[in-house]
């Protein structure tokens, strides 16, 4: 059994279900600053009902390749997000998604929690 990423380069997110599905699933998602859109794994993106919005060119290591664009709404900490993220085949990968600076440059700070008594927050 593989491990997931170090917390450094992946966060724990839920996406929410939608056409029909109210629930969510928690998953890891990388965190990729030189990535553009956030992607996702197309059976994950199958298996939650996401709304097929269109297509979008991407380049990677790969080329360029065209692929379906799914909208959804991602929960990181408290806040829900709408994004708007590619599909691909991400079942060899250790996170089914990825955070793409799209995303990232929309989050907002969430304060630590203090474990000291001195109330400076700890870094984990």
């Amino acid at each position: 059994m593989s491990q997931v990423a170090a917390s450094f380069d992946s966060r724990w997110v839920s996406v929410l279900g939608s056409g029909g599905r109210p629930w969510a699933v928690r998953i890891k998602a990388k965190i990729d600053t030189g990535a553009k859109r956030c992607s996702i794994d197309l059976g994950l993106a199958a298996a939650l009902g996401l709304e097929h919005v269109g297509e979008r060119t991407v380049r990677n290591a790969m080329g360029r390749q065209t692929r379906p664009l799914f909208a959804a709404k991602v929960r990181i900490g408290r806040r829900i997000y709408d994004v708007e993220m590619t599909g691909a085949d991400r079942s060899t990968l250790r996170c089914p998604m990825l955070l793409g600076k799209e995303l990232l440059d929309r989050l907002e700070p969430t304060p630590l929690r203090s474990a000291r008594d001195d109330g400076y927050p700890v870094f984990h």
